[in-house]
């Protein structure tokens, strides 16, 4: 099988078409590795001020039209106006601390503090993938950093335009896996809690890096126990109190989204006529989340612990974007900033066009929603949950992979149980990516 495979791709490969389109392919990474650092720095700063420039004058002029942030300004409203947050169903579903967060850019006017915001937003995301840049390939960060602003762009339109909390989060995860990959434990504690802020599926990683990481958890207990108090030094304490449980009750009816708008796996599903019932999508769910727990678990202990954090972090990214039942189409751009960074580092540090255009491809993929008709339409609710499937179940085998075959077969003979056991879970030799 792995000889027709072999086979097959040399015959594609000798295609003249194909042989042109992989030459040109290879110049321009020649030609991005080729360009003075500088002028990539002053090119990508260059996007991110016209892309924020356009964004904010777009808003500044409808700062209503097309707005997520409607629900952010009405409950930051009721919190200061001692009125509950949760009104509704599918209204208000963060912490009552973003309201609290949100309160400078709602204290100003609508054509100033929306505008705000996304600006807020999109230098986050530039922050922290200059931030991975400079971790991942030092002495190319300013190449690196340009190709993964082009590659993240895609992905960004649609919660820059409606100011969705998805870039902040984004952006935190990819800190979160740089200061875990530095041992800094506190900084990687306040990330973790402020996207616990900014969105409540933020516990899934949480949990999970509490787990594989010991000395975090000390910092990150505390870093969770000052966002949970701290809205309590509200005015009213008992009403900030009650809000909690208020927002207890709306969490169990959000946990149960109806309707046929989401792009987990449920939603692909659906889309091709087959309605999972709920029992059934609770126990995928679970067993996926323990599927990635022993993964990481296995990646976290590798020697690389730069690659070993961001593997972690991206992981958890795509259990996420499957396996949250509320999981929208602009939820990806979290996938979208690691599949940007990962992109630039494979084609210009180690120089392997051939993976970073899969990459490439799948970054156009993940900004599906933003390319109108036919594209949208076709693709809605079920591409974007197929490519990142397909991402997770080649991510997975590649971890296995790095289990030698000696280790596998003492674990199936059965002799020495413990030891088997113990020799199975000794860490990678090699880093499951960018290696």
């Amino acid at each position: 099988m792995r000889a027709k495979r072999e086979e097959l791709c040399r015959f594609a490969g000798n295609l003249p078409a194909i042989r042109r389109l992989r030459a040109q392919w290879e110049k321009l990474w020649c030609f991005l590795r080729s360009l003075p650092a500088a002028r990539c720095l002053r090119a990508a700063l260059f996007i991110w001020i016209v892309y924020a420039g356009i964004i904010a004058t777009i808003v500044a002029v409808n700062p209503s039209g097309r707005s997520a942030t409607l629900e952010y300004q009405r409950a930051t409203d009721n919190w200061w106006g001692e009125k509950t947050l949760y009104r509704k169903k599918n209204g208000y579903l963060y912490l009552p601390q973003f309201a609290v967060f949100y309160t400078p850019y709602e204290l100003l006017p609508d054509r100033v503090g929306e505008p705000l915001w996304r600006l807020t937003c999109l230098a986050s995301l530039a922050w922290a993938l200059w931030a991975a840049a400079s971790h991942l390939a030092p002495d190319k960060r300013e190449t690196v950093f340009l190709v993964a602003t082009v590659l993240v762009l895609p992905s960004t339109f649609a919660s820059a335009r409606n100011g969705q909390v998805n870039m902040p989060l984004a952006a935190l995860f990819l800190l979160t896996a740089l200061a875990l990959a530095r041992e800094r434990w506190w900084w990687a504690a306040v990330f973790l809690a402020l996207t616990l802020v900014f969105k409540p599926i933020a516990l899934a990683p949480i949990l999970l890096c509490g787990v594989l990481y010991p000395k975090l958890r000390l910092p990150l207990l505390a870093a969770l126990v000052v966002t949970a108090i701290a809205p309590l030094a509200h005015p009213n304490p008992a009403y900030a109190f009650g809000e909690y449980g208020a927002f207890m009750h709306n969490l169990q009816q959000a946990g149960k989204p109806t309707g046929k708008s989401w792009c987990d796996f449920a939603g692909m599903f659906r889309v091709f006529g087959l309605n999972l019932p709920s029992a059934v999508q609770l126990a995928v769910r679970a067993l996926a989340g323990a599927l990635t727990l022993g993964l990481c678990w296995r990646v976290a202990r590798g020697a690389d612990a730069v690659r070993s954090a961001f593997t972690v972090l991206f992981l958890s990214t795509i259990y996420l974007m499957l396996f949250n039942p509320r999981t929208e189409t602009n939820s990806y751009v979290m996938l979208g900033a690691f599949v940007a960074v990962w992109a630039a580092v494979e084609g210009i540090v180690f120089r392997r066009p051939g993976l970073a255009a899969w990459l490439t491809a799948l970054a156009v993929i993940l900004g599906s929603e933003n390319y109108g008709w036919p594209v949208f339409p076709f693709t809605n609710l079920w591409a974007k949950a197929l490519v990142t499937s397909a991402l997770g179940i080649w991510l997975a085998t590649r971890i296995f992979l790095t289990i030698p075959a000696r280790r596998i077969m003492r674990l199936l003979r059965g002799k020495e149980f413990r030891t088997a056991f113990r020799e199975f879970l000794a860490p990678p030799d090699r880093p499951v990516l960018m290696a």
